[in-house]
Formats: C-alpha cells, sequence, structure tokens
C-alpha cells in the first residue's frame, strides 16, 4: 500500500540502530455507537536526534507533514510519553458510518495514511442483537530478506489497538475485562486478524412489564382469596 512508502524508507536506519516508533489508537462507543478515537504516533529518542541529523526542522522529523494535512474536523497536538515525542491526532463520530468515512478520508493522503498504520483492514458490523468489529494488522517490514533475519525487527515498532464497547463482550473469550475495553497488538512482523463482538444490552420491553404486573396481579388476588376461604 502506498502509505507505507515513507515507513519502509527508515526500515534499514531502524534495524541497524536502537530507533523504536510507538503506535497507540484508542476507539470509545458510547451507547447510541456515537464515540469518539485518539491515535499517537510517537518516537524515541534515537528517532528525534536522526531526524535533526538529516535536517528536518524539528525532532519531530514528518510528523509535522501528517498535521499539517489533516483533514478539517481533526485536532492535533504534540504528546510525549516519557522519552517517546509523537503526536496526537483526535476527533469524535455520530455513527459507525461517519468513523468508515473518517478513516477512509485519512488513507486517502499518503501522510495522514501513516496514522492508520499498521491497520490492512476493519470493517463494523451493527445490529440489533450485536456489535462487531474486524479486520487485520499487515506486516510492516519484509522478513523475509536474507540479510536482516526476523529478530532484527524486534523492538522496532510496538503497536496497540483498542477498543471500549458497549455491551457484554462475548469475543474474545476474556474472563477479566477492565472497563469494557479490549486492546490488539501488532507487532509490524506478522499479519493477524482480530475481532470483537459485543451482544447488546436490551432496553426493558413495556409490554412486558405490563404482562408480568397483570400476572403478579392475578397471583397476589388467588393467594388473597385462598387464605380468606381457610
Amino acid at each position: 500500500m502506498k502509505y507505507r512508502f515513507k515507513f519502509y524508507l527508515l526500515v534499514a536506519f531502524l534495524v541497524f540502530s536502537a530507533c523504536e516508533i510507538k503506535w497507540d489508537m484508542d476507539v470509545e462507543f458510547y451507547e447510541d455507537f456515537s464515540g469518539k478515537y485518539t491515535i499517537k504516533l510517537l518516537i524515541n529518542e534515537e528517532l528525534q536526534l536522526y531526524a535533526l541529523e538529516i535536517g528536518e526542522e524539528t525532532s519531530l522529523g514528518s510528523l509535522n507533514d501528517i498535521t499539517n494535512d489533516l483533514p478539517e474536523g481533526f485536532g492535533s497536538s504534540i504528546f510525549q510519553e516519557n522519552e517517546y515525542l509523537g503526536i496526537l491526532v483526535r476527533n469524535d463520530f455520530d455513527n459507525v458510518g461517519e468513523l468508515k468515512d473518517q478513516f477512509e478520508l485519512l488513507k486517502s493522503n499518503e501522510n495522514t495514511a501513516l496514522l492508520l498504520l499498521p491497520i490492512e483492514e476493519i470493517d463494523f458490523q451493527n445490529n440489533e442483537e450485536e456489535f462487531r468489529i474486524y479486520g487485520s494488522f499487515g506486516e510492516l517490514f519484509d522478513t523475509e530478506n536474507e540479510i536482516i533475519n526476523q529478530s532484527g525487527y524486534e523492538n522496532v515498532f510496538d503497536g496497540r489497538l483498542g477498543f471500549k464497547v458497549p455491551g457484554n463482550i462475548t469475543k474474545p473469550n476474556i474472563s477479566n475485562i477492565v472497563e469494557n475495553t479490549i486492546i490488539f497488538e501488532a507487532d509490524g512482523v506478522s499479519s493477524k486478524t482480530f475481532e470483537l463482538i459485543s451482544r447488546k444490552n436490551k432496553p426493558i420491553n413495556p409490554i412486558s412489564v405490563s404482562v408480568a404486573f397483570v400476572l403478579l396481579t392475578v397471583v397476589y388476588f388467588f393467594v388473597r382469596q385462598s387464605r380468606k376461604v381457610k
């Protein structure tokens, strides 16, 4: 895919140095399936120094190109996490369709498409019974390279994709789910699929409540009458 081109240019340098890239994406869905998300793309100190050495204006390097090309409606800020420095991009959405449109908009530009690294595919299904998120992570590195074996790519890329959803999460089958949030990890080396299914909490049906009330009333009446007879 074209948006990986800039990333490939860094591969040799990253592998033979201590440079690292961190990618975090967190998506939160509300009860009506509107929501918000943030994307963090961070580089460590070695890569910050490298950006300055090759003549970039700031230690963020080409990350500035991403923020400059962001479509209208997206917010961004410089973000620091320990020794990592980079950008944080945020937006909200009214429904799943709008979220998908925003992703497509990011992918239409070679700079902003880097924000969706390393997602190869992502889609959503929303019906009356359940909400489903599924997709895959792609390989960012040519691990079949004879010069650099797979171990050479370890710790170069650290990816994390998190979803917070309403309802009862049935897949993946995890016993201890914190704040209804599932996190999928990407290493950039292997292709992986991800899937999340949440069963919706159905609202109480007024008709069912009325029927239950009538039945309880009838039961109460017969119990009371039987006690009077005794």
